[in-house]
C-alpha cells in the first residue's frame, strides 16, 4: 500500500489475500478500526488505516485533504471500507486511487448523494446546535453521550481510552462543508454493512440503488469491539 502506510502488516500472505484500506469517521480517529485491521492481518491481508484527522482542520477544503492522505501512497488495487462520516468521503477517496477500488464498503456509515454533493441533514445540524461550544468547536463525540452508554458501546476500558483519545474537537463549522461527489461515483462495486438500527435508512438506500446489503444486528462500534464478526462480514462482502 505504500512506505509508511501500512499500520498493520501481513504476516504470511496466502492466495486470496487482499489489501484493505480502512477510513475513519471525521468524529474518531483510526483507533476505531484497530481491532478490526488485526483481524484482517492475522488472516494475510495487509491492511492500511490512515490518520485523517489532522486533515480534517480547518473545515474549508477538508474533503480533498482528507482523500488525498487517505490515499497517499497506495499503489494497487484495494478495499476501501469506510464507518459512520467517512462514508460521505468515500466517492472522492475511490476517485483519487491509481486503480478502481475492488469494492467500496460502507460499515454502518453514511450513504452520499448519487450525485453533486452531499450536505449534513438539517436534523443533525440541529442536533449539533444543542451542544455546548468551546472555542467555536464541538465537544469530542465521546463526550456526546453520557459515559454509561460509551461503556456499554465499548465495555473493554483501555479500547475505550484509547478510541476517546484520538476524538478530535472539530469546528462546529466543519459541518457546513458540502462533501462533493466526483463524477465516476459510483464504482462497479459497491456494498454495505449494517450494523445499528441508527443506519436502517442508510441500509435501505444503499439497497435501493442495488447494492449488496449485509445486516448483522447489534451496536455501531462493533467494528472495534466484535472485530473477527464484522470482519468477516467485511470480506464476504469484498468477495460477493
Amino acid at each position: 500500500l505504500g512506505r509508511g502506510r501500512l499500520i498493520h502488516r501481513a504476516g504470511t500472505r496466502h492466495a486470496g489475500a487482499v489489501d484493505f484500506l480502512l477510513v475513519h469517521p471525521p468524529l474518531l480517529g483510526p483507533a476505531v478500526w484497530g481491532p478490526c485491521a488485526a483481524e484482517l492481518t492475522a488472516a494475510g491481508h495487509r491492511v492500511a488505516v490512515p490518520d485523517l484527522r489532522a486533515a480534517c482542520d480547518p473545515p474549508t477544503g477538508w474533503p480533498e485533504r482528507a482523500a488525498a492522505a487517505a490515499t497517499a501512497g497506495v499503489t494497487g488495487p484495494v478495499v476501501v471500507a469506510g464507518h459512520p462520516g467517512a462514508g460521505v468521503l468515500l466517492p472522492l477517496v475511490a476517485d483519487r486511487l491509481p486503480v478502481a477500488p475492488a469494492v467500496v464498503v460502507f460499515v454502518d456509515a453514511l450513504v452520499p448523494a448519487e450525485a453533486g454533493e452531499t450536505a449534513p441533514s438539517e436534523r443533525f445540524r440541529s442536533f449539533l446546535d444543542g451542544l455546548p461550544l468551546t472555542d467555536g468547536r464541538l465537544p469530542p463525540w465521546t463526550e456526546w453521550w453520557p459515559p454509561e452508554v460509551m461503556a456499554g458501546a465499548v465495555p473493554d476500558p483501555a479500547l475505550r481510552a484509547a478510541i476517546a483519545a484520538e476524538a478530535p474537537r472539530l469546528r462546529r463549522d466543519f459541518y457546513a462543508e458540502a462533501v462533493p461527489v466526483p463524477p465516476s461515483w459510483p464504482p462497479a462495486r459497491v456494498g454495505y454493512l449494517q450494523l445499528s438500527p441508527a443506519y436502517d435508512a442508510d441500509a435501505a438506500e444503499a439497497a435501493a440503488r442495488g447494492w449488496p446489503v449485509r445486516t448483522r444486528p447489534g451496536q455501531h462500534l462493533d467494528l472495534a469491539t466484535r472485530p473477527a464478526e464484522v470482519a468477516a462480514e467485511i470480506l464476504a462482502l469484498a468477495r460477493a
